[in-house]
């Protein structure tokens, strides 16, 4: 009876054991989804093609361009370049980080970056890019405040902290840009909006 049941817990161990691999290679699989790339520069960046289906260049040009100047946008991104010719635009703004191991998940640094978005005829590209890391420390307010004259490319960011702080802002780089990437993805294929002047409405009828 106790032989039976040692042998039934050794191997409910072995099968959790197994569970558990197969799950962190689950999690190393979709990591490795939503990742870094290098471009031809040896530079990092987060690069997605999307196929939106239904609109010319021109449009969504314009749309993109609205996204990032909307009021609630406006004081996050800064516009720095568009060329009506290419249907391009970049974008230059950051997002703050925080330690994998800080309990208190308060901003330890922040990662500047362009992004760049490229439209065609029923899809657009994007990248984000130059992620450039700046460490936070406290003043003499108790406030976090970026660190002056700190500014640590994150192609060399391995070298300047501990290798499993570089990797997490790496990883951090990556799911910026997914998540970036999924609030103008659904900009983008909104219908346009109906605009008002002076209460009244406005109809576009070169759409219909």
């Amino acid at each position: 009876m106790i032989l039976g049941r040692l042998y039934f817990l050794s191997v409910m161990k072995k099968r959790l054991l197994i569970l558990m691999l197969c799950f962190g290679f689950a999690k190393m699989a979709m990591a490795q989804k939503d990742s870094l790339a290098l471009d031809e520069h040896s530079k990092y960046i987060y690069y997605r093609v999307i196929n939106q289906g239904k609109d010319d260049a021109n449009v969504l040009l314009v749309r993109g361009l609205d996204f990032f100047s909307e009021p609630y946008n406006r004081d996050a991104f800064k516009i720095t370049a568009k060329d009506a010719n290419t249907h391009t635009f970049e974008v230059k703004s950051f997002f703050t980080v925080s330690k994998s191991s800080s309990l208190a998940k308060h901003d330890d640094g922040k990662i500047t970056y362009t992004l760049t978005v490229e439209t065609r005829d029923k899809k657009y590209r994007y990248w984000l890019g130059n992620f450039v890391f700046t460490p936070y420390y406290k003043d003499r307010y108790n406030n976090m405040v970026p660190q002056p004259g700190v500014e640590i490319p994150m192609e060399a960011i391995s070298k300047k902290i501990e290798a499993r702080e570089a990797a997490h802002y790496l990883d951090e780089c990556a799911a910026f840009g997914k998540k970036l990437g999924a609030k103008l993805k659904q900009y983008m294929d909104a219908e346009p909006v109906v605009k008002k002047a002076d209460g009244k409405k406005v109809i576009d009828t070169k759409k219909w």
